[in-house]
């Protein structure tokens, strides 16, 4: 006679589906063991990959630091010659390091003091094109251009991208200045309406700059009263 067939628990049936799942995924990992270890070595691979880019960029980064501060030091002695190679170096070897942006602009002050503004000019314009974007050195480097054309005599295009670096960072500390070194070079290349023009920016922008008072005296030298 046969035995009635045992109905299965709620509970049984997942213990039985929960093996049936078992025995197939170990028969797939069987079957895939070799894709398996080799995905599995790829991963690795990638995290080792990450570890060691993070280290090698920590390790730049303060070699970088180190360099910095002792190039700093000869610049703060005004060893100017002694700091631009030491400089060239660090923007050389470590060029997408912090200290490396900061590196160019002291790289082209050092050789804005030695006189050489081929290189200066060089170096600000390198900051504007690869630096780290701050938007106050940005202002410097601007002004440090507009600098090399102005200490070559180059009075009308010094006094363009002096405007042209106001106009790009109307918020910077730097902008009533860079506006009156501007209407000054305007003023220098027999430009007068342009030098009044900045100069007047100057007077409705920034009323509150320490530098107003040297806009109006300038504006009265054009030959007329500012408004």
């Amino acid at each position: 006679m046969l035995t009635p067939k045992k109905k299965l628990t709620r509970r049984e049936m997942k213990e039985d589906k929960l093996v049936t799942t078992w025995f197939k995924a170990t028969d797939w990992l069987t079957q895939h063991s070799r894709e398996v270890l080799l995905a599995a070595g790829g991963v690795v691979v990638i995290i080792g990959l990450i570890i060691l880019f993070n280290w090698m960029k920590s390790r730049d980064e303060q070699e970088a630091a180190e360099q910095f501060a002792q190039a700093r030091a000869e610049y703060n002695k005004q060893n100017y010659t002694g700091t631009i190679p030491l400089l060239e170096k660090l923007v050389s070897e470590h060029g997408g390091s912090k200290s490396a942006g900061l590196a160019m602009i002291y790289l082209a002050n050092a050789y804005m003091q030695t006189k050489d503004y081929v290189n200066a000019e060089k170096y600000y314009q390198k900051y504007l094109d690869d630096g780290d974007d701050d938007p106050i050195l940005n202002a410097s480097a601007a002004f440090g251009v507009a600098a090399t054309q102005e200490e070559r005599g180059e009075f009308a295009k010094a006094a363009k991208l002096y405007e042209e670096g106001a106009n790009d960072y109307p918020d910077s500390y730097r902008a009533p200045q860079l506006l009156l070194n501007a209407a000054r070079c305007y003023k220098q290349a027999s430009q007068t309406e342009a030098a009044r023009r900045v100069l007047q920016k100057i007077i409705d922008k920034y009323p509150k700059s320490s530098l107003l008072e040297d806009a109006k005296l300038l504006f009265a030298e054009t030959g007329q009263a500012s408004s």
